[in-house]
């Protein structure tokens, strides 16, 4: 296989760290309970998929998924929760890449410290949709369960 020139080579580290910035906006409106901003993150016609009874296609589903999550799967509250995430590895392939990640999500203990509530992975597509990088489907099944 021919070595990819230099321009192309830079095109896809670009693409691979718009792709790092997407993770981590998601983490950010997800923590930051900023739902609509959250649900721009994904594609038009994307989809969310948690469990096999949580699941949702397009952005109304997928803002109507996570707005039932509050309380019960999500805090309700800012500065309550957190999700941090690790691992990430992504392969671009034009328009589109994949890739997966870990994540953990902590609760706030009612003595104010952290609990580790959940640990589990994501197993993403995403796609180029207006010139930015969404996620296409966003897996997010968990690993290790709450107890």
């Amino acid at each position: 296989m021919p070595e990819a020139t230099l321009a192309a080579r830079i095109g896809r580290l670009q693409d691979i760290e718009e792709i790092k910035q997407l993770a981590i906006a998601y983490k950010q409106a997800l923590d930051g309970k900023d739902i609509a901003a959250y649900v721009e993150l994904f594609a038009e016609d994307g989809t969310l998929w948690c469990a096999p009874d949580l699941q949702a296609t397009g952005r109304p589903a997928i803002r109507a998924l996570v707005d039932g999550m509050s309380g019960d799967l999500l805090t309700e509250e800012i500065g309550t929760d957190l999700h941090l995430t690790a691992n990430h590895l992504i392969e671009v392939d034009g328009d589109t890449a994949w890739g997966s990640l870990t994540w953990c999500y902590l609760t706030v203990e009612p003595s104010g410290g952290p609990r580790l509530a959940k640990v589990g992975h994501y197993v993403d597509r995403y796609v180029r949709e207006h010139g930015r990088w969404r996620f296409q489907r966003r897996e997010a099944p968990t690993d290790i369960p709450v107890h």
